[in-house]
């Protein structure tokens, strides 16, 4: 699982929200400004974190877009270097 720290406790709320409403993903809130996400399904784990860091930077590009002061900071989401 991945731990994704937001730059505030809106910003969690409405990436719980989000992460709450897609049917393959777990989500969890461990704090005001942190949870953890996983990606549920058949993946390699480095196609699991490419997924992950992909769809939580559209999000968040997405709520910039509109306004919304949004920042995410992902622990092991990475994605995969070539040498990987």
């Amino acid at each position: 699982m991945t731990i994704v720290r937001t730059n505030s406790g809106t910003a969690t709320r409405l990436l719980l929200a989000y992460l709450s409403a897609a049917t393959d993903v777990a989500v969890e809130p461990l704090g005001a400004n942190e949870v953890r996400v996983s990606l549920l399904g058949s993946y390699r784990e480095d196609a699991m974190r490419l997924a992950l860091y992909l769809r939580l930077r559209a999000w968040e590009a997405g709520r910039r877009a509109d306004g919304v002061d949004v920042k995410l900071e992902l622990e092991a989401a990475e994605p995969p270097t070539s040498g990987s």
